[in-house]
């Protein structure tokens, strides 16, 4: 039995191995590095809790001491390093799926514990965005990482990891005990150590002394955790009641609006189970209370799970990560030109940014009336590939059709399941071949009382679906932008 300070001394310069489609992912990226951001960097890195503590590692490890500024986010991290350097750096990742290959049992159990983290931060971040905390990607990461002594043994030591397992089912006692009596300490003893020597911020190592009062911002993080490992197998827990109670009294809502909230956040973070292979939380929703058999849970492979899960959570995109420090970048510049300083051109594009990157609206169109009015075409496109029909999107000027009908007066509508059939039939097939099949956003621009242009917003479709919060938000740009023009007009 190794003493803690062995594990120390063996993973101090430990090589991490990443997830296979991560490595695809930003080898598709690197193809067009100089055309790349950082924040499409981050949307791959932030799926994958290993590829995130790589980085983390090595950006805090090498750029500061103890004493100087810390890296919290994974942007930030790419942004120190250059996306140049970046893709240079992590040229020859590892697979952590060809690493554990010989370990029978090891990748399924890592694979549970990087969807549960995954689901962990989509909750934590959420809750940071309804208490308007422009930080959110901070407590993402955290709560990703939260449980990463469990996540460094199974992908390091997965031997170890499988027979804490086995002795805590066997045996009939906690994990925590099971640990001591395979390692002779508890895994937290190793993450906190851990955390030490790998620099990580002290902020992010405050969420994981959970038994402690942790710093308030990462108060969150710790029941995104708590919560996460709860409803991992069924959201019947005897325990999942008091988390929601938790979770209602810090956001300040009513219980049955957290809850309804976490079981969409559940939703949402499940669409990307194919990145882990393994039936995520919200597959358990519908279940009805009753014994969990463990055996189940235990043996169960890969490629079975993956075939668990419901065939509407298929979907292969890597979906953008709303960025709401972004956001409210782009939100305050456009207010202080509200004025008129700002031209046509330079208001238009801070809003379209402010769409794509910090909503995370992946095509974004502003359509401009043509100077004889008589029809709308697309001047501003964001996200769409240059050989894409959505460059050519345009309509006739009057039109019955939906998009007409919106150049009327200041309105907008979300085209999704609930008004499909109602909407559809006033969706022409040229537009539809223009846009695509797929939800979306659209909503019209006035100038004193007349019609300037439309924008136009989506996800792709698939898996990176729209939500309320987005709506919202895109709404508040596109009257932001109205107002922006309306001073501009009288210059």
């Amino acid at each position: 039995m190794k003493a803690l300070g062995d594990w120390l001394y063996e993973l101090k310069d430990w090589d991490t191995p990443v997830l296979r489609r991560t490595i695809v992912e930003l080898g598709k990226l690197a193809i067009k590095a100089e055309r790349v951001t950082p924040g499409q960097i981050a949307a791959v890195v932030l799926h994958d809790p290993l590829m995130t503590l790589k980085l983390l590692r090595f950006v805090n490890g090498a750029s500061r001491s103890r004493l100087s500024h810390e890296v919290m986010t994974v942007e930030t991290a790419i942004m120190m390093l250059g996306v140049g350097p970046f893709f240079y750096r992590h040229a020859n990742l590892k697979s952590v799926e060809e690493h554990l290959s010989s370990k029978n049992g090891a990748l399924p159990g890592l694979m549970r514990v990087l969807s549960r983290s995954h689901h962990a931060a989509w909750q934590a971040r959420d809750w940071a965005i309804l208490h308007a905390d422009m930080k959110s990607e901070e407590l993402y990461v955290a709560a990703l990482l939260n449980d990463l002594g469990n996540l460094t043994l199974w992908a390091f030591a997965p031997d170890q990891a499988m027979q804490i397992r086995r002795e805590s089912r066997r045996k009939k006692i906690s994990l925590p005990e099971a640990e001591k009596a395979v390692m002779g300490f508890e895994l937290k003893s190793l993450q906190f150590a851990l955390s030490e020597v790998w620099n990580l911020p002290e902020m992010m190592l405050s969420a994981m002394h959970d038994e402690a009062a942790p710093h308030p911002r990462m108060h969150g993080v710790v029941l995104a955790s708590t919560l996460a490992c709860r409803a991992e197998t069924g959201w019947y827990d005897e325990q999942l009641p008091a988390s929601y109670e938790a979770i209602a009294d810090m956001l300040r809502l009513p219980l049955n609006e957290v809850v309804s909230i976490i079981h969409q956040n559940a939703v949402i973070s499940a669409r990307h189970w194919q990145w882990y292979g393994v039936p995520p939380a919200a597959t358990w929703l519908p279940m009805l209370p009753g014994e969990w058999p463990e055996e189940l849970v235990v043996e169960e492979d890969v490629a079975v799970a993956a075939e668990a899960v419901p065939q509407k959570m298929e979907g292969s995109e890597v979906c953008m990560m709303p960025q709401p420090a972004r956001l409210q970048q782009m939100t305050d510049e456009i207010s202080a030109h509200l004025d008129g300083s700002l031209n046509l051109h330079d208001m238009i594009s801070l809003v379209l940014k402010g769409m794509h990157e910090g909503i995370a609206l992946d095509r974004v169109v502003f359509a401009l009336m043509t100077t004889d009015r008589g029809a709308v075409k697309a001047k501003y496109v964001v996200g769409a590939m240059p050989d894409s029909p959505l460059r050519q999107f345009q309509f006739g000027i009057p039109s019955t059709g939906l998009f007409g009908r919106l150049m009327g007066k200041v309105q907008s509508v979300w085209f999704n399941e609930d008004n499909r059939k109602a909407l559809e039939p006033l969706i022409s097939q040229e537009i539809w071949q223009l846009i695509g099949d797929g939800d979306f956003f659209a909503m019209s621009l006035f100038m004193n009382d007349r019609p300037v242009g439309l924008f136009y917003a989506d996800r792709k479709h698939g898996s990176c679906a729209l939500d309320e919060r987005s709506y919202q938000e895109f709404k508040k740009l596109c009257l932001l932008a109205a107002k922006g023009l309306a001073h501009l007009a009288k210059k």
